[in-house]
């Protein structure tokens, strides 16, 4: 008899073994595609899936959508139905959602893959559109910065606004909220707004010739309002460089920050810095300030203390992974991704709520964030001051 149960114990012990090495293999199955931009159209959200990926080479799968997404919108629905047709993928998150991904998630479903998590970040698409078929989306808050930025001003002291912006971006409605909550809070605090027409860099022309367009029309637009203080801000990320650039040496130039506000958005390249970007957002602030501060620009220069979009994909890949383990249980669970977004900047640092639009119809998966703008002064350290 002990015998026999010291050989039951033992076929036990191999059969749990069998079983534990069956759930791990299993687990190890599962995957999660993220789509971005190429590092030209969103290089914060490429470094983040491609830090995802060295860091989960199993778990990860990316590709990027066409730099001229707007005439190729075929080509990015057929990049992420190829991600469904890989059964072992779980989970989508996508950032920048631009045009194409309502048409592919829906494709998607339609091959039967109803096991797909879908998860859309800077959305392009209209917010009741996106929300109908994304499962979370995520954006940082458009329409509030319209109060933000201006605040930034207001505290600086500026005379004129300059919005750069192009037809497409101005058909998105978020945009359009920003925009024209700045309008009004520009005509409160006696700014002079004036919208200027740049190329669209998705089209024929690229990205190249809107970015010549703002080198160009800076110094003219200075010339215009002379002994004036003007700040500049552009829609488009492909024009970010651009703009700091022709802002960086102008005293009465102020840029109060980027489209998608970040340490890593264009300034590294603007003022010829190397950082690991989201390595270390304190430091990143503190080199920047350093840089600006050669320029005299420590005070004409703004953005937000940590980088939304590469969050944005972070808290979606982490919310993607814990619903595929079931830690998660549901597919838009909002106090979890309040926890991911508190556990990612810190408690209190990120505002998230539920976007409502003009009409008054508020969509329970549709979330926007919001930071506070940092101001340069106070990252200067001693040894840069001096």
């Amino acid at each position: 008899m002990k015998k026999l149960l010291c050989m039951l114990l033992a076929l036990t012990v191999v059969l749990v073994a069998f079983a534990g090495i069956a759930s791990a293999e299993e687990a190890a199955t599962w995957k999660i595609a993220i789509m971005t931009g190429t590092t030209s159209q969103g290089e914060e959200e490429f470094r983040a899936a491609e830090a995802l990926k060295e860091k989960y080479p199993d778990n990860v799968i990316t590709d990027t959508y066409p730099d001229q997404f707007m005439a190729e919108q075929e080509t990015t629905i057929a990049k992420l139905t190829a991600f469904a047709a890989d059964p072992d993928v779980k989970a989508i998150v996508m950032c920048q959602a631009v045009p194409g991904a309502t048409p592919a998630f829906n494709a998607i479903r339609e091959m039967g893959r109803d096991d797909i998590l879908f998860i859309a970040g800077v959305p392009q698409e209209d917010p009741a559109v996106i929300a109908e078929a994304a499962d979370i989306v995520m954006y940082a808050d458009e329409i509030k910065q319209g109060d933000s930025i201006m605040e930034t001003c207001a505290n600086w002291g500026i005379d004129v606004f300059i919005h750069y912006s192009f037809p497409r971006h101005m058909a998105m409605e978020l945009i359009v909220g920003r925009h024209d909550l700045m309008v009004e809070n520009a005509a409160a605090l006696g700014i002079e707004f004036v919208d200027v027409t740049a190329p669209d860099p998705t089209a024929e022309a690229g990205a190249t010739a809107s970015q010549q367009f703002i080198l160009e029309d800076v110094p003219q637009q200075l010339a215009k309002y002379e002994g004036k203080k003007v700040a500049f801000f552009t829609t488009n990320c492909g024009m970010q460089e651009a703009l700091q650039t022709a802002v960086l040496d102008q005293p009465n130039a102020y840029y109060p920050q980027p489209c998608c506000p970040s340490p890593y958005h264009a300034f590294p390249a603007t003022l010829g810095l190397e950082f690991e970007i989201g390595a270390d957002d304190e430091a990143a602030l503190q080199a920047i300030a350093a840089a600006l501060a050669e320029h005299d620009a420590v005070g004409r220069f703004s953005t937000w203390p940590h980088p939304v979009n590469m969050a944005l994909v972070n808290v979606g890949f982490e919310y993607a992974k814990a619903w595929i383990e079931g830690t998660i249980t549901e597919r838009n669970d909002a106090e979890a991704l309040n926890n991911l977004f508190a556990e990612t900047y810190g408690e209190g640092v990120a505002t998230i709520e539920n976007y409502t639009n003009a009409e008054g119809t508020t969509f329970d998966n549709y979330y926007t964030v919001m930071l506070t703008p940092v101001d340069f002064n106070d990252y200067l350290v001693e040894d840069a001051a001096a």
